[in-house]
């Protein structure tokens, strides 16, 4: 097939005229196109046979293709996206014509877009709640219900995609061997019996609510063998602080019952799901509540019938129970199987390994054999000797040749630093980089960490220049003109009005929730501006997932902007010798074991403790990068 990555686009799909690339992954590509004949606008996805190694993998992907088209046939619901033709281009493969959702992914926006309000998060669960049960009426079961499946589009309303692995209550295509789905989603059931129903989607859609309403998985864990085993045999994490507007007793109850680990004690839909959460929200305003209520389907009040599986079916394979007997050996042997392969999902065949390729960042292009495959996270089937090679703006190039067992979970890309010698007409300006005041005035040299975005202000008297560089954008020695400013927000001028607001400006990797004088005023992403009324005030600002906390007392003149710095991440890896036991950071559980693996902190000073078996160990650390902690018990 030829490679639309490099820019070798069709002119035209069948009867649709190619626009441009949306997006491009390891086993295929999607295009904007239009069709000419009644001017409206479809997204085309491609397949990519040639990425696929092996014939019957060829058979298989082309089968869920055609079924991806004929099970989205049967639906018509507007929170699911319309597939509109399908069909095959010569020397491009088969293709699907859908609905074009202009918009993001949510998992998108729940990582790093601008933050949710609790009404628009509402919003986006009962719209997907609906649609899950409008499919599930239908007899069909989508089994890889998370954010990355979900658009949401510019007027705020969800639409579920990709039913290429769904399966219909009289389906027969099945492949015993290939976990299908992805694994922080995944249900108990799922895991242990290889079998899915309408419930196992409802404990799905619950994992992802609980993530979008918290910013936190309910299950964490930084192996996947990890996440599997808490997904069986652990309840959904506490989130601490709770989450804003929500009564913490209402939340533990029902996702305590959504994410049961028993199907019969769950909701009975997803959207019985989503009206029982709403009633333990208390900061909607009655008008929002009845609009949020009101896009909640009859197909809420009533348990729809039960989906049952009729075949092994296409997830992850572990041997079947015998009736009546305990399922424990099973998991333990599930645990066993996966700590063995590395904690990696794969699809072993005569001819390769399914691996999971994931980067911190993500981001990063990945290649193999210097051919380009997509960006991580990227699932790719590889064989011994295959040379893989991940680029990411601003960040060292990494190369790896694999080896069956070997491959680490998450491969750190290390940034790129150099020294810049920044200059400015007139010189003697003084330096603020990242909101932090420099001893050096230019000309001078500064260390650039060109993995993460910087702001560089100078100024000399009444004139300055202001410039934000993006990851892998650096000065390059160029001479920055200084102006006079034109405002008085570029003047680091006080506000003439005498009342006026101060601001708080964060400036750093990661969001923190912020606490003035006790008043919590929530979740905000690096950059947002928070207004404080003039004067002193105790501020906090923390993240508990990167067991951060900071506390200050700060003094705000009218209209004075104040930072509020945020420090870079590590990971901290922790080893005991002899034994493991459960690793906490801060005195809070850092969801690892004391065994290798490794968790994202903030940089600065952190108490790190262990307890297993042989006591209780403690390690005061300094992190100012990646730090590796051995503890002898």
């Amino acid at each position: 097939m030829a490679d639309l990555d490099n820019g070798n686009f069709p002119k035209t799909i069948g009867r649709y005229q190619v626009l441009r690339l949306l997006g491009s992954g390891a086993m295929g590509s999607v295009v904007l196109a239009e069709d000419p004949r009644i001017k409206r606008k479809v997204a085309i996805k491609l397949m990519k046979l040639d990425a696929v190694r092996t014939e019957a993998d060829q058979h298989e992907y082309l089968a869920r293709f055609q079924r991806e088209a004929e099970i989205s046939g049967l639906l018509n619901h507007p929170g699911i996206v319309a597939i509109y033709d399908v069909g095959e281009v010569e020397g491009h493969g088969p293709f699907l014509a859908m609905e074009y959702v202009p918009g993001k992914p949510l998992d998108s926006l729940i990582k790093g877009g601008s933050p949710l309000s609790t009404k628009e998060k509402l919003r986006i669960g009962v719209g997907l709640a609906d649609a899950l049960d409008h499919a599930h009426a239908k007899g069909i079961v989508h089994r890889d219900v998370q954010p990355g499946n979900v658009m949401v589009g510019e007027d705020g309303k969800p639409k579920l995609m990709d039913f290429g692995i769904a399966k219909r209550e009289d389906a027969s295509l099945t492949q015993t061997g290939t976990f299908l789905g992805t694994p922080s989603y995944a249900s108990p059931e799922q895991i242990r019996e290889g079998t899915v129903d309408n419930r196992s989607d409802i404990f799905s859609f619950g994992v992802l609510v609980f993530e979008l309403m918290s910013g936190m998985s309910p299950f964490p864990g930084n192996s996947i063998n990890t996440i599997l085993y808490r997904i069986v045999n652990e309840p959904p994490v506490e989130v601490q602080p709770p989450v804003l507007g929500i009564l913490p007793e209402g939340w533990q109850r029902v996702f305590s019952k959504v994410l049961s680990k028993r199907p019969e004690e769950r909701h009975a839909t997803c959207s019985a799901f989503m009206k029982d959460l709403l009633d333990t929200v208390v900061d909607l305003a009655k008008d929002d509540r009845r609009e949020v209520l009101g896009l909640l389907g009859m197909s809420g009040e009533a348990a729809l019938p039960a989906i049952v599986s009729t075949s092994f079916d296409e997830t992850l394979v572990v041997a079947r129970p015998e009736p009546r007997k305990p399922l424990w050996p099973w998991a333990a042997g599930l645990l066993l199987a996966l700590a063995l392969g590395g904690g990696w999902l794969f699809l072993k065949d005569p001819k390769g390994t399914r691996l999971q390729i994931t980067s911190q960042p993500t981001g990063a292009k990945v290649f193999v054999n210097d051919l380009p495959v997509g960006a991580t996270p990227s699932n790719q089937s590889l064989v011994p000797g295959d040379k893989l090679r991940l680029e990411l703006k601003g960040h060292q190039p990494l190369s790896y040749e694999f080896k069956p067992g070997e491959a680490p979970p998450t491969f750190p890309l290390l940034p790129i630093i150099t020294d810049e010698r920044i200059e400015s007409n007139p010189p003697g300006a003084t330096v603020v980089l990242d909101e932090k005041v420099m001893e050096a005035k230019t000309p001078a040299t500064f260390r650039w960490n060109q993995g993460q975005t910087h702001r560089l202000t100078l100024t000399v008297g009444k004139l300055g220049s202001s410039q934000d560089f993006l990851p892998g954008e650096t000065p390059h020695g160029r001479v920055f003109e200084l102006q006079e400013a034109t405002t008085a927000e570029t003047r680091q001028e006080p506000s003439l009005d005498p009342n006026a607001p101060g601001i708080l400006k964060l400036a750093g990797g990661f969001s923190v929730r912020v606490v003035v004088d006790g008043k919590d005023l929530g979740e905000h992403a690096p950059g947002a501006k928070v207004s404080v009324p003039k004067g002193p005030h105790k501020v906090e600002w923390s993240n508990p997932h990167y067991f951060f906390k900071e506390t200050r007392t700060l003094s705000l003149n009218p209209g004075q902007a104040l930072p509020l710095q945020i420090p870079g991440l590590a990971n901290l890896t922790v080893d005991t010798h002899p034994g493991i036991g459960k690793v906490f950071v801060d005195d809070q559980d850092a969801h690892i074991e004391s065994d290798g693996s490794s968790v994202q902190v903030a940089l600065g000073r952190h108490k790190v403790t262990v307890r297993g078996s042989n006591g209780i160990k403690h390690q005061d650390v300094d992190l100012k990068g990646d730090y590796r902690a051995n503890i002898i018990f």
